[in-house]
């Protein structure tokens, strides 16, 4: 491990966990508009890494670019890259039933996609679960069992599974181009905020 990279404890991840939260309260408040809130799931401590970011950044693209395709009118977005995790905030001109779809579309087909973690918040401040589209519960990147049953039961050991996570991101760049967002995907929209003790940052 980096000896720079700093690990967050329990108490770092339920914080941004809060933090992460009232920010999405703020924003649906503010634009009384629908949310989608980006982050990736990365077992273990280390939560920013160069690979993680770049995997976020191919996410966030890929958002960008399905978005632009569906003719959806981004009003506001920030990118915030944390050593609890790179997260994304982005309110969009569309339903939440059909930003869901579009993301989910994205989890689930995407060579990256079980690693990407979009939810989308209606006016109510609720996440739209994917058995309201009916979407199955999401599985585990090793076995195959549901994620959630293996998470809670803690049934892989955290180096497997992040194994599995560099070897699937490390073959996907191989062999794909990175698409790394820009703000010609949000033009004059999406800002960037890096804290001090995230590594791979460019």
């Amino acid at each position: 491990m980096d000896s720079q990279m700093r690990e967050a404890t329990l108490e770092d991840i339920l914080r941004a966990r809060d933090r992460r939260a009232e920010k999405q309260k703020q924003l649906i408040q503010e634009y009384v508009l629908p949310l989608v809130s980006f982050t990736i799931n990365i077992p273990g401590t280390i939560k920013s890494s160069p690979l993680y970011v770049k995997i976020f950044e191919e996410g966030l693209a890929l958002l960008g670019q399905g978005l632009s395709a569906k003719g959806v009118t981004v009003i506001f977005g920030e990118a915030h890259y944390r050593f609890t995790g790179p997260e994304a905030f982005i309110v969009a001109d569309r339903s939440e039933l059909a930003l869901k779809k579009l993301v989910l579309q994205l989890e689930d087909s995407h060579q990256l996609g079980r690693i990407f973690d979009f939810d989308v918040l209606g006016l109510d401040f609720q996440p739209i679960s994917r058995e309201m589209l009916g979407y199955p519960q999401r599985r585990c990147l090793l076995c195959d069992d549901l994620a959630q049953v293996c998470a809670r039961s803690r049934r892989h050991p955290v180096d497997k599974l992040k194994d599995k996570i560099c070897s699937m991101s490390q073959n996907y760049f191989k062999h794909s181009g990175y698409l790394k967002p820009t703000n010609a995907l949000y033009p004059g929209i999406l800002k960037y905020f890096r804290d001090k003790n995230t590594r791979g940052v460019p």
